[in-house]
């Protein structure tokens, strides 16, 4: 058996965990997320199409650490998750979560969840994914005060299916094969990853999404009118002086210089775009049209830009 994950569904794993659990956060306010994948099975082997953020642990420091509970919420989005596969022909293939920091294996609870999976599925699957291990390439102790495990090359998960249902929750498991598609190689993989955990530690947050995104919209706004009016100014200085002649090269420089900051800023506003894709199902239908209507003010100064390069230009 093999587990087929491509690209987009590895990096949604990434993105929800890391959302949650991340260096800009408290250790002790980590959260586990969990989710689902949709797809077909091919003989023995799982073919992933699609996977789903679906929910995170609501923060009880006195609660046992893999306890969560799914909402009303959380169900209905995965009937409809459920809906819209079947109409592909697909189907729900699996679960997933995330054990943030600590050892990549399966709970009592674990097992249990994905007991009622193989039970519709016997060819269900159960994946756990721990940020940290993608991170520092080490698998957590056992217990407090046994060894870490140094590792080479781990994509930070395992994926694991119950020997035998009919033993329940007291069924033992084993590791599943998989090969993550869109890399060239592995060690590709985990450079390509490391740096996107960096990316979405820096730029999608658990909590004021919105304030986030329209403080950087602004921000960026902000900038490039300066750059206009620092260029208009700049201009004026050499007509001032009788340097005239330099206003062609000039005009050019700061035209490019322009351009180019806009080009930067493009690539994170389609980052931002890109993360909407790793929302939690939940979230989507309140947080995207937010998102998009604070990115629209970016487009929309952009859509004006070029009027305000050649207004710039007639007056030199």
């Amino acid at each position: 058996m093999t587990v087929f994950i491509p690209k987009k569904v590895y990096l949604t794993i990434i993105a929800a965990a890391v959302r949650f659990a991340n260096q800009r956060i408290p250790k002790d306010d980590w959260l586990e997320v969990s989710g689902v994948f949709i797809g077909k099975n091919d003989g023995e082997d799982v073919i992933i199409t699609a996977v789903y953020p679906i929910m995170h642990q609501e923060l009880d420091k006195d609660a046992v650490i893999d306890q969560y509970k799914w909402s009303n919420e959380d169900y209905e989005a995965l009937s409809i998750i459920d809906d819209e596969a079947f109409s592909r022909n697909e189907f729900t293939v699996g679960w997933w979560h995330t054990h943030p920091g600590f050892k990549v294996m399966m709970s009592h609870i674990d097992i249990r969840t994905t007991l009622s999976y193989q039970q519709n599925n016997p060819l269900a699957i159960s994946l756990v994914f721990n940020p940290v291990r993608l991170i520092r390439q080490l698998e957590m102790p056992d217990k407090k005060g046994d060894p870490e495990i140094q590792l080479e090359n781990d994509p930070g998960f395992k994926i694991f299916r119950l020997d035998d249902v009919n033993q329940g929750i007291k069924a033992s498991y084993h590791d599943a094969e998989y090969k993550i598609e869109g890399y060239d190689s592995i060690e590709q993989l985990i450079k390509l990853s490391q740096k996107f955990i960096i990316d979405i530690t820096n730029f999608f947050p658990k909590d004021n999404i919105f304030d986030t995104y329209e403080k950087f919209v602004k921000q960026k706004i902000n900038q490039l009118n300066a750059l206009l009016i620092g260029t208009e100014e700049y201009l004026m200085t050499l007509v001032r002086k009788g340097e005239s002649s330099r206003v062609p090269e000039v005009l050019e420089n700061q035209n490019r210089d322009i351009r180019k900051y806009v080009a930067e800023t493009f690539i994170k506003i389609e980052n931002i775009k890109e993360f909407m894709d790793y929302l939690e199902y939940k979230e989507r239908e309140t947080v995207i049209p937010q998102v998009n209507l604070i990115l629209s003010e970016w487009d929309d100064t952009i859509s004006k830009l070029n009027d305000k390069l050649k207004e710039i230009a007639k007056k030199f």
